[in-house]
């Protein structure tokens, strides 16, 4: 993007946000002063006249009134950040106009432009309170994800943040949130009485080698960025962290300063550490006599060779499993038919939805590398939800949590579960919830042969068209260079120029047959695209075997418009 820094695009200032007296960048949340995070009071917002507090007519509170929000220019990164406010997850939905009914009183925001870090609606630029040119048929609504909610980002509707101390939690203490094991997951970091966030800006593996060792989970295997393992919420209280390695704790290392960033949650850095020395096997304690020596050990196996040892003492003497040992076997045996179950999150129904499967009492999700239609009719089938009509990608329905349980699922599509079909193995995977795999079903009410012949004529007649995925290059001298597409939801969209670099545009030449990267270009040096901007704040290491593989953030939230599509040129082999 010309000169500007990566993931820091350059842009004039304007006016800040409502009630503001001068002029405030619009693609950086403000940079503190101090070294400390500013705690900062919003005005608190509500969303009226639906069914649920998580959606509803926009309302905020200003003066002692609560007003309502005009819909020029509104769209799904404004609702993100109303429905972040509220603890409701992300926007699923911009309903149509009226859909909640009209307010009334004043109309207080109009023209908001969020870029999507914001920890309140009120931080978003606008014209100003109560300056605007609409009537209460404009008044704006949200959808949200209430099935899924969240903290609060950042601070409460209507309240100051204020710290809270934790026993035993010092200072630059490190944590690792959401990851299938305690050696790998968000980093996050203790201070003054909150945990918060790292920022993934300049974060490499040297950084992930200091958090491992404070951790004490041994070796840093790799780093994670664009929230791999999830958003967190809260401060991000470290950014542009750049340790040498040699650092005993990850606060020793240069940053910023604590609270000063220029992120948002979709940043958050991680880690994959190669973890303590520990058995596979759980032990399972149960309340026996403990007096004699003499014990006997029985397994059970569960789902792909992973076995689940208990060990029971006998009283008896006998070589032979005593009373209680049974039992405890029969509880694994319903431990092991549990695992496996299904459910669909996130949908607009029950059946559709992102894929989320139990496994040893966890909720995890599927990752979508080679997901597709006979891995979907597989979920739903096992649903009861009647025919699948597509598998989505990309974390279609939004961004789960907790582990990534099944990786590069590979059914035939006859399967009875989800679990019968080859995967890589429980909690094995190199995925992050960003590629979270969701179905779409017919439903269990309209499955039929009907369906299913239509299917097959359909998939008879339909014309080819490029797999998801795909890339091209538009506008230039030859077919190596050019504006970056790639097609996706049966279209093609751009490529959004923030943090794009050299080491994203060595993967789009790769991915073309088209030698090595000679320069990534920002700013539509290839003229303006159209449709969808498909991905955003791109972060590839250059190994990657197509651009979906690199890490970004989901499809459907970026703060970019088709001014910023980037562009790549490639050598020749």
């Amino acid at each position: 993007m010309g000169e500007c820094s990566r993931g820091e695009p350059g842009a004039a200032a304007r006016p800040g946000p409502p009630g503001s007296s001068g002029p405030a960048a619009p693609t950086d949340p403000p940079r503190g002063d101090s070294s400390e995070p500013a705690l900062l009071s919003f005005p608190e917002i509500r969303l009226a006249n639906g069914p649920s507090r998580c959606q509803g007519r926009v309302e905020i509170l200003y003066n002692g009134s609560w007003g309502t929000v005009c819909d020029d220019d509104w769209d799904i990164v404004d609702a993100n950040v109303v429905c972040r406010q509220l603890g409701c997850g992300h926007a699923i939905a911009l309903p149509a106009a009226l859909t909640f009914g009209q307010g009334s009183g004043p109309i207080f925001l109009d023209n908001v432009d969020c870029k999507g870090w914001e920890a309140a609606l009120s931080e978003c630029w606008s014209h100003g309170w109560g300056i605007h040119n609409c009537y209460h048929y404009e008044d704006v609504a949200v959808v949200c994800n209430e099935f899924s909610p969240t903290q609060a980002s950042e601070g409460p509707t209507s309240r100051t943040l204020t710290a809270s101390v934790q026993d035993g939690e010092s200072d630059g203490s490190i944590r690792l949130v959401s990851g299938t094991d305690t050696c790998q997951g968000r980093v996050e970091i203790f201070y003054r009485g909150n945990w918060g966030t790292v920022c993934d800006d300049d974060w490499g593996l040297s950084d992930a080698s200091v958090v491992c060792k404070q951790v004490g989970c041994g070796q840093a295997l790799d780093y994670k960025s664009n929230a791999y393992f999830g958003y967190g919420t809260g401060h991000i209280l470290l950014d542009n962290v750049n340790c040498d390695g040699s650092e005993p704790f990850l606060s020793a290392c240069y940053s910023l300063g604590w609270g000063i960033h220029n992120c948002g949650h979709h940043e958050d850095a991680g880690v994959i550490c190669t973890g303590r020395a520990s058995s596979r096997s759980t032990q399972v304690t149960l309340g026996l006599d403990t007096s004699t020596i003499t014990s006997y050990t029985t397994s059970v196996a569960l789902d792909y060779e992973e076995t689940l040892t208990a060990t029971a003492t006998v009283t008896d003497g006998r070589d032979q499993p005593s009373q209680a040992t049974e039992v405890l076997t029969t509880t694994l045996l319903t431990i092991e038919q549990e695992s496996g179950s299904l459910r669909l999150a996130n949908g607009n129904g029950s059946c559709r939805g992102r894929v989320e499967v139990r496994h040893h009492g966890l909720w995890g999700t599927v990752c979508d590398d080679d997901w597709d239609f006979p891995d979907a009719q597989v979920v739903c089938r096992q649903l009861g939800c009647g025919a699948a009509l597509a598998a989505t990608v990309l974390g279609s329905f939004g961004y789960g949590s907790g582990p990534v349980l099944l990786d590069n699922v590979g059914c035939g599509g006859g399967e009875a579960r989800l679990a019968d079909c080859f995967h890589l193995g429980w909690g094995q995977h190199n995925c992050g919830h960003h590629e979270d795999a969701g179905v779409i079903c017919r439903g269990a009410e309209d499955a039929g042969d009907n369906f299913q012949e239509a299917t097959a004529t359909t998939t008879t007649s339909a014309p080819s068209r490029p797999k998801d995925g795909s890339l091209r290059l538009v506008n230039g001298s030859h077919r190596c260079e050019g504006r970056v597409e790639m097609f996706y939801l049966s279209q093609w969209g751009t490529v959004c120029d923030d943090a794009w670099d050299l080491w994203d545009a060595k993967v789009v030449c790769r991915q073309l047959g088209c030698g090595h990267a000679v320069a990534a270009w920002g700013e539509a040096r290839y003229g303006q695209g159209t449709g969808y901007i498909f991905l955003d704040n791109l972060k590839c290491k250059g190994h990657e075997p197509s651009l979906l593989r690199c890490s970004h953030i989901r499809w459907d939230v970026h703060n970019c418009d088709h001014s910023e599509d980037a562009g790549a040129t490639c050598g020749f082999l």
